[in-house]
């Protein structure tokens, strides 16, 4: 279980990476981090090892620990995955969805709106991601929400990589879950397999980047927030 301390740079961490100030191959160079939130390099040290098995980011030997950069093939292999998946996953759900597990999907739903229209992107992006697992969840397969996990995290890479930062109300999660409601196998398979499609379509594969800004940068007004003012 990771400590708040952790939590709270875990979650500024991420953030950055989908806000693209974070720019894949960056560097995250663990005294930096480190300085950046005022704390030692041990919860960094484990935050970075949290965010590498997320696929966030990608540790390399004797070089460091860099933001994924995920290729425009290993993008297209992600949703490729996330169909197989997700259309299996809605395929259970429709057979055994309770009404707790509804109305949970049916919140999320809601919050995600309210995020979006309030200009919320990186609440609106995570929600989505939330919706997905949570019925990954409620299909009670365990392995179907562990590999999805994964998969909804690159995906975050790569929105924040490909993708238009800006917020797009979506109504598919509502007719997504209406057709679950329903007990609509066929259309609800369908429906999933459209709204995958138009994420990755909506995809800009031009592998352009502009100069990343700095940890320091980046992370500003952190350290009297999150840390302790200990390093090592």
């Amino acid at each position: 279980m990771a400590s708040p301390q952790e939590q709270e740079i875990y979650q500024a961490i991420k953030q950055a990476i989908m806000e693209q100030k974070m720019r894949p191959n960056m560097q995250l160079v663990e005294e930096g981090l480190a300085e950046s939130f005022g704390v030692s390099r041990t919860p960094v040290r484990n935050v970075v090892r949290r965010l590498a098995a997320e696929k966030l980011v990608t540790i390399i030997p004797y070089k460091g620990a860099f933001v994924s950069c995920p290729t425009i093939h290993e993008a297209r292999q992600v949703f490729e995955m996330r169909r197989v998946i997700e259309v299996a996953v809605v395929r259970k759900v429709c057979t055994h969805l309770t009404d707790e597990q509804y109305q949970l999907l049916a919140r999320l739903i809601q919050e995600e709106h309210q995020a979006q229209h309030g200009g919320r992107i990186f609440e609106a992006i995570r929600i989505t991601g939330d919706f997905h697992l949570q019925l990954a969840e409620a299909s009670g397969n365990s392995y179907y929400h562990r590999y999805l996990e994964e998969l909804v995290s690159l995906s975050y890479v790569i929105i924040a990589l490909y993708g238009e930062q800006k917020t797009k109300c979506c109504d598919d999660h509502q007719l997504i879950l209406n057709a679950i409601r329903q007990g609509n196998v066929d259309i609800a398979e369908r429906l999933m397999i459209e709204h995958l499609d138009e994420i990755e379509q909506a995809l800009h594969f031009e592998e352009q980047y502009e100069r990343p800004l700095s940890l320091t940068d980046i992370f500003a007004n952190r350290r009297s927030r999150v840390g302790s003012g200990s390093h090592s």
